[in-house]
């Protein structure tokens, strides 16, 4: 009986060890910027509500040892704020707001992408392609202006195919995950 104990606390520490020795660090990291803001107006008698949104990426990230991602998720809050001509909020406070992801295909990249593939499909797939690379390989990942809207977009080829979304702002909350993981 006691042999076996022995033998049981000898594997358990061993794997403490093996555990100990390929250390994973855990980082969060977050990108929010000014997505766009709509002056409230009138025209025409008719008086329209003017709009503020702001983005804010979540990152989480998992590295081995040698800083080398191993997980990796992002999703995306689009905070919407609606208000009057005399700058009085018109958005209701209380009002549910869903993430990128928790949207799914109600996102409604999906007709507008030119690729046919909804938001969550776009990130999972960038996810994906940034699993076994460091965060200098991500940052080297070449990228195009597509627009004013859109200005890091993949340019690699086997990652434009199946990605076409903005990645920029992702990258930048990748990096401060990546800083932060301990």
């Amino acid at each position: 009986m006691k042999k076996s104990i022995a033998l049981f606390l000898s594997v358990l520490m061993l794997i403490s060890i093996a555990s100990f020795a390929s250390a994973e660090l855990l980082g969060l990291g977050i990108n929010t910027d000014i997505g766009s803001i709509k002056e409230a107006t009138e025209k025409d008698g008719e008086k329209y509500d003017g709009q503020a949104q702001v983005n804010t990426i979540i990152c989480t990230v998992l590295l081995d040892d040698n800083k080398v991602i191993k997980a990796v998720q992002f999703d995306t809050v689009q905070t919407k704020v609606a208000f009057n001509g005399e700058g009085k909020l018109t958005t209701d406070p209380a009002a549910e707001i869903q993430t990128k992801v928790e949207k799914g295909d109600a996102y409604g990249m999906k007709k507008a992408s030119g690729i046919g593939k909804e938001w969550y499909e776009q990130i999972a797939e960038f996810e994906k392609y940034i699993i076994g690379k460091t965060i200098e390989e991500v940052q080297a990942i070449p990228t195009y202006k597509k627009d004013d809207s859109h200005l890091r977009v993949p340019d690699a080829a086997d990652l434009k195919a199946s990605v076409t979304i903005d990645i920029g702002g992702y990258v930048d909350a990748l990096v401060e995950a990546v800083a932060n993981a301990k």
